[in-house]
């Protein structure tokens, strides 16, 4: 239920901001809906009809070569949108304001949408059901392929549009992809760090006290000096981070750290 309700709210919030946002100020959408939005302006083609009309090769193709319950959500998330934008586009004002406050709003808009509905791991419409076929049979990141369908959608828009509505729509499509990721993942970033010392037992125990960590000992060997040394290897955020390396530095020696940022965790304590 939660999973639909999330689906529901989300192509809402997403319906506003492409109908009664990026579209009255002239601005570029992406996916389907820009596709849809530059046959209107230049051909006066109805924008639901073309919505329809453009994801039926889609879902046909998906049907028979691809994840058919992947295809339903999508499919669901498409016609959801396709059904509110019937009603929205009369029934809500038009918000014509500068372009730029309208880039910003409706990037957050998009963001905050799309971050809810991937964030119940569906796919949220006909060409995100492509982008993952494309992972699984020619290693495409999604991220990219969406990006780059995304950029030339609103090259395209220059049929319509002037240069400078299309630098607005790019910063809307930019805005959108890193708030749908902060909704996603969260704002907060963790770091699996490891760290080479001689006093890695006094580390252990300020990341246990201090930091309530855990840590694992790995035995490994300094190459150069061919002795054995302990490496410590632990999770924790960005402002911990910042904590034990100051703790680190007081050693005064040749205590060695470096971190990478995690993509992705559970349990073990974090949220």
């Amino acid at each position: 239920m939660r999973k639909f309700s999330f689906i529901f709210i989300g192509q809402f919030i997403a319906c506003v901001a492409f109908s009664r946002v990026l579209i009255p100020n002239n601005l570029a959408p992406v996916g389907l809906g820009g596709v849809a939005t530059l046959l209107n302006k230049t051909m006066g083609l109805d924008i639901q009809l073309m919505l329809v009309v453009l994801c039926l090769p889609i879902i046909i193709w998906a049907y028979f070569k691809y994840d058919r319950i992947k295809l339903y959500y999508a499919a669901l998330c498409y016609g959801v949108f396709t059904f509110y934008f019937g009603f929205v586009d009369a029934a809500l004002p038009a918000f014509i304001t500068d372009p730029i406050i309208a880039s910003v709003t409706g990037g957050i808009m998009l963001g905050v949408a799309s971050g809810m509905i991937i964030g119940q791991a569906v796919p949220n419409g006909p060409e995100a059901v492509v982008g993952l076929y494309l992972k699984e049979k020619r290693d495409i990141n999604v991220p990219t392929f969406l990006m780059i369908v995304n950029m030339v959608i609103i090259a395209m828009a220059v049929m319509y549009a002037d240069l400078t509505l299309i630098v607005y729509s790019v910063i809307a499509n930019y805005i959108s992809g890193r708030i749908a990721n902060a909704v996603v993942i969260g704002t907060r970033r963790y770091y699996v760090v490891n760290i080479v010392s001689e006093h890695y037992l006094d580390i252990t125990r300020y990341i246990h006290n201090e930091l309530n960590r855990s840590v694992t000992f790995v035995q490994s060997m300094d190459t150069t000096t061919l002795k054995k040394k302990m490496l410590l290897k632990t999770v924790i955020s960005s402002r911990e981070m910042v904590r034990l390396k100051e703790y680190v530095k007081t050693f005064e020696d040749d205590s060695f750290v470096y971190a990478i940022e995690s993509a992705s965790i559970l349990g073990g304590g974090f949220e």
